[in-house]
């Protein structure tokens, strides 16, 4: 599959955060979006989502060209910030994974065996069966990630754009959350797309990134190119050094002033 094509593409509210962007990510990729806040990391994806329209340019998707609608977006899942998901809500675990399949059955589709048993199985594979009974709004903020991560892989996407799946929970958490997917990702060769500011927590599992910045900069390439100390003080306009360690580099940052 060819994955999803972006030409010359503008996005943003009206007036553009950002013009010209161009690139391609290939299913099997695990790209990330970073930059100072403001800068249009959450507004690229849900452009690419369908859920923005863009300003200008050109989204395809398989090679289709899905600037609008198409049908081809069904391959696409995402999982939002928590911000988005209210803390009262009422659905429970596996009633809200179940909802991950209504952009593929339709709404008023009625949900058969093989649905159930896609649930279960997801569920299962995100450690989550136990708690396939308990309101969403009764789990930690690692557990309520994880059965967002199941609603958006139930569907069985060729694609997943996550908007800081990490962010709120402690540490262990989140390496837990990042090696679950980069794990995934591999098994079922679906591509990952993910907003971040923790850098030296994803970077072993990055293969491209996007680099946005103030006044509509960007950056586009691997991650040895972009995440480099004179680029990233660039762009966060902080004093930027790396630490090389066996783990992966370190990322250290200062105030300029």
């Amino acid at each position: 599959m060819e994955g999803v094509k972006v030409e010359n593409l503008t996005i943003g509210y009206g007036e553009p955060l950002v013009s010209g962007l161009s690139f391609h990510m290939k299913e099997g990729e695990f790209w990330v979006v970073v930059g100072p806040n403001g800068t249009g990391k959450s507004t690229l994806i849900k452009t690419l989502l369908g859920i923005i329209k863009p300003i200008s340019g050109r989204i395809l998707i398989h090679g289709k060209n899905c600037t609008s609608w198409c049908e081809e977006r069904k391959y696409l899942s995402y999982v939002p910030q928590m911000e988005n998901y209210s803390r009262s809500f009422p659905s429970t675990v596996f009633e809200l994974v179940l909802s991950g399949l209504f952009p593929r059955l339709g709404r008023f589709q009625k949900i058969g065996k093989e649905e159930v048993e896609e649930v279960n199985r997801w569920l299962k594979v995100l450690e989550l069966s136990p708690l396939k009974n308990r309101k969403f709004n009764q789990l930690s903020g690692g557990q309520q990630r994880k059965v967002l991560i199941a609603r958006a892989l139930v569907s069985s996407p060729h694609y997943i754009f996550l908007d800081e799946p990490t962010n709120g929970v402690d540490l262990k958490s989140s390496r837990k959350i990042l090696k679950l997917l980069d794990r995934l990702h591999k098994e079922k060769g679906f591509g990952i797309c993910m907003v971040t500011h923790e850098i030296s927590t994803v970077w072993q599992y990055i293969d491209k990134v996007i680099l946005l910045g103030y006044g509509g900069k960007f950056f586009i390439g691997n991650k040895e190119e972009i995440l480099n100390p004179a680029l990233l003080s660039e762009i966060y306009e902080i004093e930027v050094e790396i630490a090389r360690t066996e783990a992966g580099p370190i990322f250290l940052i200062w105030d300029k002033h």
